[in-house]
């Protein structure tokens, strides 16, 4: 088979926007394997797919979707030579079908615990994968830095995830930035133990969500630390809190604010929701300490909003 010259470049450019099939025929045909070949290499890792199968991949008339297909993408990965999960994350969510339904429900959580609720719902059910239900939080640490202008510019999150079912190989991050923020200001970076997959912003609301994928899949009580941040570009709106909302209890959790000078906060108090429909109240004020940061801690967290207030002068 000949490889056109400019192959490489149009493997690059589809495994970032997609769609699967044209990524895998392109990746396909850059390798210089026929399918024939290609199943044959699956079949001595023990992978059985049809040739069938893998025409109609490649065509875009079906797409993975069990367990032993998404096994089988992740070897085509390895033996085209592609980046690990660059053609699986091209996927997105499975069709719906039987309890997969349910999970898709879970999703719409997020919109009874934080605004814009339509938007947040929209954005994250883009997304939404067999991961999102095998997993629970450990602990998480949430970072948010402040600027002078009162602009939430960044949040920097380390959590430890802990299988609970299934295989789960990625993790699905969302950020509701305030009502003025264009979406267009929202960014989402992979800091470590993660690699950042497909990213959504809402077309009219400050909403990202973002995919964070694992470099291995997880066992059933199997542990992953990873950490992720949201940035605000100079667009951004002035706010005057910090929420995260939890769909599932988690052990210890714990948020700080920076504010930077000039400009400080004259009142500060910590925010909470005690349940999914529970209305959202004030806290304790908190002490702005001399380094212009404040914190709350919270252990056994049960689903809700955990989050810091303030108020400028």
């Amino acid at each position: 088979m000949v490889v056109p010259p400019d192959a490489g470049h149009e493997v690059e450019v589809l495994l970032r926007t997609g769609p699967f099939h044209a990524a895998l025929r392109a990746a396909v045909e850059r390798s210089g394997l026929t399918l024939e070949r290609l199943r044959d290499r699956l079949d001595r890792r023990g992978i059985h797919v049809s040739l069938s199968t893998l025409s109609y991949w490649r065509l875009g008339r079906s797409r993975p979707e069990r367990a032993d297909s998404l096994r089988a993408v992740q070897a085509i990965e390895t033996i085209l030579g592609l980046p690990r999960h660059s053609l699986e994350a091209l996927l997105g969510p499975p069709r719906p079908r039987g309890r997969w339904v349910s999970k898709q429900q879970q999703a719409r959580q997020y919109g009874r615990m934080l605004e814009p609720a339509q938007s947040l719902a929209e954005t994250v059910e883009a997304l939404v994968g067999p991961s999102d239900g095998n997993l629970r939080l450990w602990s998480q640490d949430d970072a948010a830095t402040v600027d002078a202008h009162g602009v939430i510019r960044s949040v920097h999150t380390r959590q430890v995830l802990r299988a609970v079912a299934g295989h789960p190989d990625r993790y699905l991050a969302v950020y509701c930035a305030d009502a003025d923020t264009p979406p267009d200001a929202l960014g989402a970076e992979a800091v470590a133990n993660c690699r950042l997959g497909r990213v959504r912003r809402h077309p009219g609301a400050p909403v990202i969500a973002a995919e964070l994928l694992f470099d291995h899949t997880l066992r059933a009580g199997q542990t992953h630390l990873l950490e992720y941040r949201f940035t605000i570009t100079e667009n951004g709106a002035q706010a005057h809190d910090y929420r995260r909302a939890f769909r599932y209890p988690v052990g210890t959790y714990v948020l700080s604010v920076r504010f930077t000078e000039p400009r400080l906060p004259v009142r500060c108090y910590a925010l909470g929701q005690p349940g999914v429909d529970a209305p959202l109240v004030h806290g304790d004020e908190l002490p702005l300490t001399p380094g212009r940061m404040l914190h709350v801690t919270a252990k056994d967290v049960q689903p809700g909003v955990v989050g810091i207030g303030w108020d400028w002068s």
